[in-house]
């Protein structure tokens, strides 16, 4: 008898070790011309017996129709994460689903992160192949290779005069003026090396413009010449998103080099979204031990599902926090640190944000889990009979902040403290903490009875006089700090008069985003009341944006397309002609742009104080990803927040020779010197 139950034994782990492993086949259908829709194929091989197996998976939200026929069924559950529920029929071991839904945009918009999970089991990663339909590479713009010299880089010289002769480049020598701009020097090359500098920045620009001359040259003596150079706008950064998807404290590093390459001076992290929260907070362990990770869901009986150990699959499809998938990820209190230090030492302040009272989830669920685990509710930020029902931007029902409680205020005064405390360790300045304030979703607070009690004891009525409260509050905790605020332009929009003006007290600066609908003549109607904007433009500098229309290329296509030209061509203060070619090439007419809208007055251009390019992470998946998105897009706008007035700035012409010509030259000075770089630090980059 024995015997006969070790062979019954043997033959299962025999057959269970020759079992095919499920694997996905996913096939793009083609686009109808009527219905605008596509019917795509999901084929998965292999699949269990029975029906008591799910096959989790993540895509951009795109309302699915089942074709009739199909063998289950495509479920949306939250966010980016799907699963098929399979039907009672087969065919061969296999699930045939057949869908109407919408066309890819681009390739990196098709379903990934499959994971097969069977009842009482551990999900086990399933292989996919895509089976596209054909597609051709696509070259943004043509343009016309100019010549290049040694004293050509980005951002461009403002002034160089030469002389008769060469310096062979060694240690300068360096001293500082008075009266000149900030960022201001001078170099001299006289058969020596001479630095002359407003400040510390200044100097540090020489170093880096000297740096760059010595690679130009390639070991050549340096042509004699006095240059003469400062940046015109005082903020010139980048936003890098690394709640959506990580990037390490490595890379980021590696990252703030080549900021500093092009004389960068801010780097703004979006430390705190709906998917990930990625800063160790003294007393909040939750927020990283929970909040950092993502991992298996747990289906309910009702539909509904549970996330135990981390937060639900976004995106890349993460469900083993133990992998090292850019959905996990977080940086201690010693890394952050360290990258304060080294952005510091390279003249870069860092920005930290999290978003709130929108764009919280990760926050949200991370307290939650800390009130299961010790019994203390003192931070929490949700309300367990609230009732309001809502959908976010990114199909979240439960990423808003509930800005009614006291416990609220509690976290944000531990947030406030840990990141002040991360920063005076490090010895470098923090110059604001960012709180979002966009896109908190119509309908948060309405079922919330400590929304409504709250508005009962101020006699009020309207819940969006609750975001005054929730400003007000925020204030109270900053004002007595001496901390400074920033948010998106939402963060200003919509608040009594005298919130306004105590908010505008305490910003540092707004990020104006939006450039459609109307909303493109906020930033110069802030700047010129008083507030201090850095332009970050979807049109010109959302960097997440695909280079353009090619189905090979990554990215998004919600505000058009982005590449190199678009970003050169970007106006801080003539905004409204920042768009001179549309997103199939074309010219465009560019003589009654402005019309009707706000005009930057001359007392509001001061408060015009920066560009910021926009990284967000929906479609990174790696380094890789993050440099070939930006470099050399990012280049534009770095020689924009330099140079901010280009000669070419008046003109309604398009394709203004002069624009043409500085374009190409610019474009030339990027394959010249700049593909060379990114060769020579071996990182991926975008070749137009």
């Amino acid at each position: 008898m024995k015997r006969f139950f070790f062979a019954l034994a043997f033959c299962a782990l025999f057959f269970s070790a020759c079992a095919k492993p499920c694997r996905v086949v996913w096939t793009e259908g083609p686009t109808d011309s009527q219905s605008g829709k596509a019917c795509h194929q999901m084929e998965i091989l292999n699949v269990p017996s029975g029906e008591d197996w799910t096959l989790w998976f993540c895509q951009f939200r795109t309302p699915v129709k089942m074709e009739e026929g199909s063998d289950g069924s495509i479920d949306h559950l939250s966010g980016t994460l799907y699963r098929v529920v399979p039907g009672a029929t087969r065919h061969e071991g296999k699930c045939v689903l057949r869908y109407e839904a919408r066309p890819l945009v681009n390739r990196c918009r098709a379903p990934e992160g499959f994971f097969l999970q069977k009842k009482g089991r551990k999900p086990v990663p399933v292989d996919v192949e895509y089976v596209y339909l054909p597609a051709e590479e696509i070259h943004s713009f043509a343009w016309t290779p100019r010549e290049t010299s040694v004293f050509d880089m980005v951002p461009r010289l403002k002034s160089v005069t030469p002389a008769e002769g060469t310096t062979q480049p060694g240690e300068a020598s360096v001293s500082f003026i008075e009266g000149k701009a900030p960022g201001w020097y001078r170099i001299t090359l006289n058969g020596s090396v001479r630095v002359e500098a407003a400040d510390e920045d200044g100097a540090w620009y020489a170093s880096v413009t000297l740096d760059n001359l010595k690679r130009n040259a390639q070991g050549a003596p340096l042509p004699n010449a006095v240059i003469e150079d400062w940046p015109d706008l005082p903020y010139r950064g980048i936003m890098l998103d690394v709640s959506r998807n990580f990037t390490s404290a490595r890379d980021l590093m590696r990252l703030i080099d080549i900021l500093a390459h092009y004389k960068a001076d801010y780097l703004h992290l979006h430390l705190g979204d709906d998917e990930g929260w990625r800063l160790e907070i003294e007393g909040l362990p939750e927020l990283t031990s929970y909040g950092a990770f993502r991992g298996l869901p747990v289906l309910l009986e009702d539909g509904s599902f549970a996330e135990p150990d981390a937060l639900q699959p976004s995106y890349c499809g993460t469900l083993n926090r133990k992998s090292a998938s850019p959905g996990n990820g977080f940086y201690s209190k010693d890394e952050f640190i360290r990258i304060l230090r080294y952005a510091g030492e390279r003249h870069i302040r860092v920005i930290p944000e999290f978003d709130t009272p929108g764009h919280s989830r990760a926050a949200i669920k991370a307290m939650e889990k800390r009130f299961e685990r010790t019994g203390d509710g003192s931070c929490l930020l949700s309300e367990a009979e609230d009732t309001s029902s809502y959908v976010s931007v990114q199909d979240y029902t439960d990423n808003a902040i509930n800005v009614a409680l006291p416990s609220t205020y509690a976290f944000l005064e531990k947030v406030f403290d840990g990141v002040i405390a991360l920063y005076a360790e490090a010895g470098v300045p923090l110059e604001a903490i960012h709180v979002g304030g966009d896109e908190v979703p119509d309908g948060a607070w309405n079922g919330s009875p400590a929304c409504r009690a709250l508005l009962d004891s101020l006699g009020r009525t309207d819940i969006a006089s609750l975001k005054d409260y929730y400003i007000n509050r925020v204030l109270d905790l900053a004002e007595p700090r001496g901390l400074k605020l920033a948010g998106w332009q939402e963060v200003l929009q919509h608040l009594e008069p005298e919130t306004y003006e105590r908010l505008k007290g305490s910003l540092a600066f707004t990020n104006l985003w939006a450039v459609s609908r109307g909303r493109d003549t906020l930033a110069y109607h802030f700047a010129n009341d008083g507030v201090d904007v850095v332009l970050s433009n979807s049109s010109n500098n959302y960097f997440d944006l695909a280079y353009n229309r090619g189905k090979l290329e990554r990215g998004h296509s919600w505000a058009g397309y982005v590449d190199e030209r678009r970003s050169f061509s970007f106006l801080p203060y003539e905004m409204y002609r920042s768009v001179r070619w549309d997103d199939k090439g074309r010219i465009r007419d560019l003589s009654r742009d402005g019309e009707g809208k706000s005009v930057l007055q001359p007392e509001g251009r001061p408060h015009i104080i920066g560009v910021q390019g926009q990284l967000w992470a929906e479609t990174l998946r790696s380094f890789d990803h993050v440099t070939y998105y930006l470099f050399p897009k990012a280049l534009g706008l770095f020689e924009r927040g330099w140079n901010a007035s280009p000669a070419w700035e008046e003109s309604r012409q398009a394709d203004d020779p002069a624009f043409v010509e500085d374009f190409d030259r610019f474009f030339s000075i990027v394959t010249d010197h700049e593909y060379p770089y990114y060769e020579s630090l071996g990182i991926s980059y975008h070749r137009n």
